[in-house]
C-alpha cells in the first residue's frame, strides 16, 4: 500500500484536530497582531466606477463537474485504433499499478476514442467532432 495513503487511513479524529490546531493557532495569532504591520499603503484615489450602468441584479454561478475527456476532444491518438481491445502493453505499465481504481482489474484493454477527429485550420490541428464550432475558429 502507498505509505501516504496508509498514514491517512491511520490518522484518528483526535490526531486530525490536534494537527489542525497548529494552523488555526497561527491564524488566530496573526489576527491578534497589529493589522497595520502588514497593510500596504492606502490607495489615494477612489475606485473607478464602470463606464455604463450595471444591469445585472443577480448572478448565477455554475460549477459543473464532468464533461468529455481531453482524449475525446483534442488529443488524437491514431495508434489506439490499431490496438483497440488488445491488452495494454507491459512496456507502458512497467510492472506498476496504473491507478488506485485498477487494483482489482485483471484485464487492461486499450480503447480508442468513440468520436471522429479531423484536421482544421492552417495549423492542421486535430479536433473532435464534439467541438464543431471550435473547429471553425
Amino acid at each position: 500500500m502507498n505509505p501516504l495513503r496508509e498514514h491517512q487511513l491511520l490518522l484518528t479524529r483526535r490526531q486530525f484536530f490536534g494537527k489542525s490546531a497548529v494552523g488555526l493557532g497561527t491564524a488566530a495569532l496573526g489576527s491578534l497582531l497589529n493589522p497595520q504591520l502588514f497593510a500596504g499603503e492606502a490607495a489615494t484615489y477612489p475606485l473607478a466606477q464602470p463606464h455604463f450602468a450595471p444591469k445585472a441584479k443577480r448572478v448565477i454561478y455554475l460549477f459543473m463537474a464532468g464533461g468529455p475527456s481531453q482524449l475525446d476532444l483534442l488529443d488524437y491518438k491514431p495508434g489506439l485504433g490499431k490496438l483497440h481491445t488488445q491488452e495494454l502493453p507491459a512496456s507502458i505499465r512497467m510492472g506498476q499499478r496504473l491507478t488506485g481504481m485498477t487494483s482489482g482489474q485483471s484485464s487492461f484493454p486499450v480503447v480508442k476514442s468513440l468520436f471522429k477527429f479531423a484536421q482544421h485550420g492552417k495549423s492542421g490541428t486535430w479536433i473532435s467532432e464534439l467541438l464543431p464550432h471550435t473547429s471553425t475558429i
